[in-house]
């Protein structure tokens, strides 16, 4: 069996619209916060690096107004990309107001 991988970008803003940070998914890396999240949510096995967490992570002290996340398939279409409960508890717990995702 095969694991269908995602092209995932995730995009943090301030309140005033300037990029505070971007990144991409990892199917190869992982990070405490994100083994944090997966467990506090009973995903445990969902452990490498998500787009958002990372995006976030990378905000540092920054204070993140707006997230944004796309996803693409294969052929560089778009798809629909509502953050994972994983991600959404991530979202909530940094206070971030605003989620855009593609549809």
């Amino acid at each position: 069996m095969t694991t269908q991988r995602y092209f995932i970008l995730a995009k943090c803003y301030d309140k005033k619209g300037k990029l505070l940070s971007t990144a991409f998914n990892s199917y190869e890396r992982t990070h405490p916060v994100q083994k944090y999240f997966a467990t506090r949510v009973g995903l445990e096995d969902k452990q490498y690096l998500h787009a958002e967490i990372a995006a976030i992570l990378k905000a540092r002290t920054k204070k993140i107004y707006r997230i944004s996340v796309e996803r693409y398939g294969k052929d560089g279409q778009p798809m629909l990309a509502k953050p994972c409960p994983i991600c959404q508890e991530a979202i909530k717990a940094y206070g971030i107001q605003v989620v855009e995702y593609t549809k």
